[in-house]
């Protein structure tokens, strides 16, 4: 059996993140109807770390990334891939980086 792996969640509608279990090798969806507002809440993966709901400028920068194709995956670079990049902080360091990630955006949903 494979192990099972807690999956964040996030609507961008009313900022509302939550953690749902699935097995991968059985499924994984890439969108759940959010439990607060009822929208649909996409799949951000294992690694996202959501902001206070009340961070209007963070989940700015969060539907900006969504809507250019980063939905917090790692992104592998270097020899090996073995470095990671990390994400932006800010709105303004999301701009450059959709320019210089673009070849890692995720397309589709």
């Amino acid at each position: 059996m494979a192990t099972p792996y807690n999956m964040a969640f996030a609507c961008l509608t009313c900022c509302k993140s939550f953690k749902r279990e699935f097995d991968l090798a059985e499924e994984c969806p890439m969108t759940l109807k959010c439990p607060e507002c009822g929208s649909s809440a996409h799949n951000f993966g294992r690694h996202f770390k959501a902001p206070k709901k009340s961070n209007k400028k963070q989940w700015d920068k969060i539907r900006f990334l969504f809507e250019h194709g980063f939905r917090f995956q790692k992104i592998r670079v270097g020899s090996g891939h073995h470095d990671t990049v990390p994400y932006p902080e800010t709105l303004e360091e999301a701009k450059e980086f959709v320019v210089t990630y673009k070849d890692y955006a995720i397309h589709g949903d």
